[in-house]
């Protein structure tokens, strides 16, 4: 049987919670005492993997090690779940029961017990039964909400236990209202644990700047407005917008002068938004041609360089013929001595035909 790794239920003549690390556990919970009073220091939980007595603290007394015996592990590999928006989200979920005693699995049914599954969202306060389930037993559970799903089940039916389940939970085309704490709780007979997941929704920003992918001036002028367009992005929050100047006089990147300003949110019907930012640059001079305007947006949905786009300034009088130039140069020369060669051989045929008229009129 797989171990499992996030314990939340014990048994100890009643229910508590503590953490521990891998399974099958044993767990020592350490009380420091000194004469008839407690220690002020915190408690020690002390775990240790398989069977055997629990490991040495030479600043403890072993005396008082209380000997806890694990019952119910719940858990999750994916506490803190990111989704893109519009894209489904897996929230896994597992647990495993262990009857206390081999006295008391032998008391009782063959096989696991009945178990039920609840999923819930917390928002503002308020919790949300988004699903419920009683695989086994007997009884109306209400509808599953938003499309959701789980897959509860036990994994195994050995008679005597241990017993492994599964409570997945499969939500379909995350939208931004349903990010947020999910709850997963697994019910047994006189047991229950729990665990907790953040689900984050996110979606990366497309980026575009406008006029491109040049912008002239004349020295001494400003260039024309430029609008960096951030489009379809969520959430709305942690957005940056900066304006760079590369290249020119300085080298290097440095940040552009001039106005810079960012536009009010628009709405989108998946619940992305979008918004524009707005650079009125400073006056340009000579030795600028040739330098890129730079759109530098970042958003926690982006890696850490974040995403950009370009311009290039030209100044006008400075600009350097380009291949193009040189090509449409080449073909409207080559045009130019055709016509003129055209035109040569229709004034000699004119001419020509002027001379034999002459002669037949002698």
């Amino acid at each position: 049987m797989k171990p499992l790794s996030l314990l939340l239920a014990v048994a100890l003549d009643l229910a508590a919670a503590v953490s521990a690390g891998p399974a099958v556990i044993e767990c020592w919970f350490v009380e420091d005492a000194s004469g008839s009073n407690l220690a002020k220091r915190p408690a020690a939980l002390l775990l240790r993997q398989g069977p055997g007595g629990p490991p040495p603290r030479l600043d403890l007394d072993p005396k008082l090690y209380l000997r806890v015996h694990v019952v119910l592990t719940v858990l999750t590999h994916t506490p803190a779940p990111r989704v893109r928006l519009g894209q489904d989200a897996m929230l896994d979920l597992s647990f495993a029961y262990m009857p206390p005693s081999p006295e008391t699995a032998s008391s009782l049914a063959p096989g696991p017990p009945p178990f039920g599954l609840e999923w819930r969202r917390q928002h503002l306060g308020k919790g949300h039964l988004l699903l419920a389930a009683t695989p086994g037993l007997d009884g109306q559970t209400p509808a599953a909400q938003e499309g959701a799903v789980a897959f509860a089940t036990w994994n195994d039916d050995e008679p005597w236990g241990p017993w492994t389940g599964n409570g997945t939970f499969w939500l379909p085309a995350v939208r931004p209202f349903q990010e947020g704490t999910y709850l997963a709780t697994v019910h047994l007979p006189y047991l229950q644990g729990q665990v907790t997941l953040e689900l984050a929704v996110y979606k990366a920003p497309k980026v575009s700047l406008t006029p491109a992918p040049l912008v002239w001036a004349a020295p001494g002028e400003a260039p024309p407005e430029l609008l960096c367009r951030v489009s379809h992005f969520y959430p709305s929050e942690g957005l940056v917008v900066e304006w760079e100047l590369r290249g020119g006089p300085e080298g290097g990147s440095q940040k552009a002068g001039g106005q810079s300003w960012l536009s009010a949110l628009s709405y989108h019907s998946d619940g992305s938004v979008s918004l524009s930012g707005h650079l009125r640059p400073l006056p340009v001079t000579v030795e600028q041609h040739g330098a890129r305007y730079t759109c530098l947006v970042h958003h926690p949905s982006l890696p850490a360089l974040g995403r950009k786009a370009e311009v290039t300034l030209e100044v006008a009088g400075l600009s350097r013929p380009s291949l193009e130039d040189g090509i449409g140069l080449f073909l409207s020369s080559f045009l130019l001595l055709g016509l003129i060669k055209v035109l040569g051989w229709v004034a000699a045929y004119l001419s020509t035909c002027k001379e034999s008229k002459e002669k037949k009129a002698q």
